[in-house]
């Protein structure tokens, strides 16, 4: 299986319209990212992303959704992320663990903000 380094430098090369799409599509969510070197292996993510998660997790609710984004991000950046499979499986085990985790966690936390607690379960994902 080709990583996603190699495929997202090949589509440079072979198909930079594509890309360039790619990361117009997500112009908002990337304006922040320091490097502009990073900008389209993060929107090729982003795309695995968002593609998987509307074909196989509609009905998770918006906010998770995009935690789940954030914690790719933070995998990609971390170099942790390989193969488009990864990016599916760490969804996919976000989520079961959100389904199984969440309101255990909920119920012995205590937090000033939604945002703190949620972003404190997401922490707990990350280091798990």
């Amino acid at each position: 299986m080709i990583d996603l380094t190699n495929k997202v430098d090949e589509l440079i090369k072979t198909d930079i319209d594509s890309i360039q799409a790619i990361v117009n599509k997500f112009a908002t969510i990337l304006q922040e990212t320091k490097s502009e070197k990073d900008i389209p292996y993060l929107a090729y993510i982003i795309d695995i992303s968002v593609n998987h998660i509307n074909n196989h997790h509609k009905n998770i609710p918006k906010d998770w959704k995009a935690w789940s984004i954030l914690i790719i991000k933070n995998k990609y950046f971390r170099g942790i992320l390989k193969t488009d499979i990864d990016v599916i499986k760490i969804i996919d085990n976000f989520f079961i663990f959100w389904n199984s985790d969440y309101e255990i966690y909920c119920k012995n936390i205590i937090s000033a903000t939604e945002y703190d607690r949620d972003r404190g379960f997401v922490f707990k994902f990350e280091n798990k």
